[in-house]
């Protein structure tokens, strides 16, 4: 009755949807059409609009399903939206990697490496392509602290120590190794470099590549915290980049949102 109200009655459908889970939420759409006799993603369509109407129907599909639309979206038509597809694939877990290249081929019956290959170029298509591409390591129960010391050091020599930049070692060790074994390997890059991580990357690249390489670096140390960030820094600018806000809500509500919110508290409040 929310949806058929004359003047739609949008804060019904706010709390009953995004109080649920995704599986009763997928549970509901099969009750309403079975009473109503219609698809409930399409009258919610045609009920909603604008930015509600972006919420709403994100949170109806799955969240790989929505991460492998905001990439299609991001890579559709003239111009490529970067900061998606940076945010996405750089952000997202080996298993979650897995389902969205799946999901992807299901929904638009291509393979979601060559849409990325055709989309980018140059060392940050490689980038992109290596993550895509799901090789990373299990994390182990044995700490390799030779493995951690090398990769250090290749990180060091391949990067501040030279004149230029082996990119391809940077992206063979970030996007092969475990997560655990890399917050070792930046902790060690401090012993061999005057630059942590971060600002080693600020340095050495720029651009795509650049946003690609922090983003990948500081979801490895503490992931919620990046989206915090993400959040905040979508807050504060010019317009509020709507977008950014919504993906991030919507991608994260059923993974981690619980724990963004305190990271993105603390971030406020030593503003």
């Amino acid at each position: 009755t929310a949806i058929k109200t004359k003047g739609v009655d949008e804060q019904t459908i706010i709390q009953i949807l995004t109080k649920r889970t995704y599986g009763q939420r997928r549970e509901i759409a099969f009750a309403y059409e079975r009473r109503a006799k219609k698809d409930m993603i399409s009258a919610l369509k045609g009920a909603l609009s604008g930015l509600l109407e972006t919420v709403i129907l994100g949170l109806m599909k799955s969240t790989a399903q929505f991460d492998a639309s905001e990439i299609k979206a991001s890579i559709k038509g003239l111009g490529t939206d970067e900061e998606s597809l940076i945010e996405i694939l750089c952000s997202r877990s080996t298993a979650e990697l897995v389902e969205i290249k799946k999901v992807y081929k299901e929904l638009f019956k291509k393979d979601l490496e060559k849409d990325v290959a055709g989309d980018t170029s140059g060392d940050f298509a490689k980038l992109l392509l290596a993550l895509v591409a799901v090789k990373r390591d299990e994390p182990s129960t044995v700490i390799d602290y030779e493995k951690i010391d090398e990769d250090a050091r290749a990180l060091y020599e391949a990067g501040v120590k030279r004149k230029g930049t082996d990119v391809k070692t940077w992206i063979s060790i970030m996007s092969e190794r475990s997560v655990p074994h890399l917050q070792k390997v930046f902790d060690r890059y401090k012993s061999y470099s005057l630059y942590d991580m971060q600002e080693s990357i600020r340095k050495e690249v720029k651009g795509d590549l650049e946003k690609s390489f922090l983003a990948l670096v500081q979801c490895f140390e503490n992931k919620q915290l990046y989206f915090a960030n993400k959040l905040g820094d979508a807050m504060k600018s010019k317009g509020a980049k709507e977008k950014v806000v919504t993906r991030i809500m919507v991608s994260r509500c059923e993974v981690d949102l619980k724990k963004i919110r305190p990271e993105y508290k603390t971030q406020l409040e030593s503003l």
